[in-house]
């Protein structure tokens, strides 16, 4: 015990610290922002006003659709974008809520299907069921360039027929180069969802032009 504090003082002074520092703690919590977790816009909300379209039946043609490949740098939690031809960059304290290669699989199927009435889809495992044309779309590169807000990608179609052997029926390449609505995280997702929903209306044409 410090010699100049009186016996019994010692016990006050703990707590008064012990106090002060779970309030400095508490206000450094309070001032550290909640992180912001970001979703990709449904990219069929464009055709939300359109009628809707006739439902599938049993004896619909089987598209399977397989997961997009899109950059491998963009596979994290953290919402990236190229800073320059050789720099990444990321929003700050910015995360997807899901991983963002599966947003973009399930929210291109939802496009897709929304022009394909009279379809059946489902991903790479249809189970025992046996799928009359296998869609594959590549994403790559996929690049949102934080300095000028554009989207810059190229999308690579290819359209496969069944069987344990399948042969590619048809094959597309597009570019893409889309403006975002501004500097923000939200802005880019807005962008991405673009992005699908267009690669989407390009795919259904060859989709329905190659049906059995």
């Amino acid at each position: 015990m410090n010699a100049f504090m009186p016996r019994g003082a010692a016990a006050p002074f703990t707590l008064a610290c012990t106090l002060a520092l779970t309030a400095l703690l508490a206000a450094c919590a309070a001032s550290s922002p909640a992180p912001v977790l970001l979703t990709l816009p449904p990219a069929a909300q464009a055709l939300a006003t359109a009628p809707a379209a006739p439902s599938a039946s049993a004896t619909s043609p089987l598209l399977a659709v397989r997961r997009i490949n899109i950059p491998e740098y963009l596979v994290a939690r953290r919402v990236r974008y190229r800073a320059d031809a050789s720099t990444l960059g990321e929003w700050p304290n910015t995360y997807w809520a899901e991983r963002i290669e599966i947003g973009v699989s399930r929210e291109f199927m939802s496009a897709l299907r929304s022009q394909l009435p009279g379809w059946s889809m489902c991903d790479t495992s249809c189970g025992d069921q046996v799928p009359a044309l296998t869609l594959q779309v590549d994403l790559v590169p996929m690049d949102y360039l934080r300095s000028a807000q554009k989207l810059q990608a190229r999308a690579r179609i290819t359209l496969s027929g069944a069987g344990v052997a399948p042969k590619v029926i048809q094959t597309q390449e597009l570019t893409y180069d889309l403006p975002a609505s501004a500097d923000t995280a939200q802005a880019q997702a807005q962008t991405m969802a673009t992005l699908i929903q267009q690669v989407a209306s390009a795919t259904a044409p060859l989709i329905r032009s190659a049906q059995p």
